[in-house]
C-alpha cells in the first residue's frame, strides 16, 4: 500500500505461500506497481518519490536497478543515490505514523475470522481513507519536518506528544 498526494495506492496482497525474495519484489516493481499507479494523475506521476524500508528484498541489487530505471533519482531507501532514508524512522513515514495504525484500528474492531476476512477488512479500511485525511497527513508530515529541523535532526517524538496533549486539554473554570 502507498500514498501519493490524495490517493491511496493498493493495497496489494501476495498469495499466502509467497516468500518475498528479491525476485518476487522485483517482479512486483515491474509487473504490479505500474498497474497500481494507473490512477495517479499524469501531472503528479513524474514527481512520485518512491520510499521503501530496509527489507532485504528492497535493498537487493535487482530491485535497486529496477527502481533506478523506473524512478531515476526519485526513490528513497537503503543504497539510494538520492537519500538513504533512515530504516527506523516511523515519525517521518506517513505509512507508519498514520496508515498502519488507522487500518489496524479499523480491522481489529472485530477479529478477522480468516485470511480472506482480514484482506477484505484491510481493503475496506484503506478505501475509507479520504482525501481530507491525507491532506492532514501531509500537514502532519510538514510539521514533523519542521520539528526535526528545530531539533537539528534529533528526536522530536516527545515534542509531538506534548503538543498533542496540550491541544486536547480541557479547562474548567470554577467560579
Amino acid at each position: 500500500m502507498g500514498i501519493v498526494d490524495n490517493i491511496i495506492i493498493g493495497p496489494h496482497f501476495f498469495t499466502e505461500d509467497v516468500n518475498i525474495t528479491a525476485q518476487v519484489y522485483s517482479d512486483f516493481l515491474e509487473e504490479t506497481l505500474p498497474n497500481l499507479l494507473d490512477d495517479v494523475p499524469l501531472n503528479i506521476a513524474p514527481h512520485i518519490i518512491y520510499q521503501q524500508d530496509g527489507h532485504p528484498a528492497h535493498t537487493s541489487v535487482l530491485a535497486r536497478s529496477i527502481l533506478n530505471n523506473r524512478f531515476p533519482h526519485r526513490w528513497i531507501g537503503i543504497h539510494s543515490d538520492v537519500h538513504e532514508w533512515p530504516p527506523r524512522s516511523p515519525d517521518f513515514t506517513p505509512m507508519d505514523f498514520f496508515a498502519w495504525g488507522y487500518i489496524r484500528d479499523q480491522v481489529y474492531e472485530t477479529l478477522p475470522r480468516n485470511r480472506e476476512d482480514l484482506i477484505e477488512k484491510i481493503r475496506i479500511a484503506s478505501s475509507n481513507i479520504t482525501p481530507e485525511m491525507l491532506h492532514k497527513v501531509r500537514q502532519s508530515f510538514m510539521r514533523r519536518v519542521a520539528l526535526c529541523l528545530e531539533e537539528s535532526g534529533g528526536y522530536f517524538e516527545h515534542i509531538l506528544k506534548k503538543k498533542k496533549k496540550k491541544k486536547n486539554k480541557f479547562y474548567i473554570n470554577i467560579i
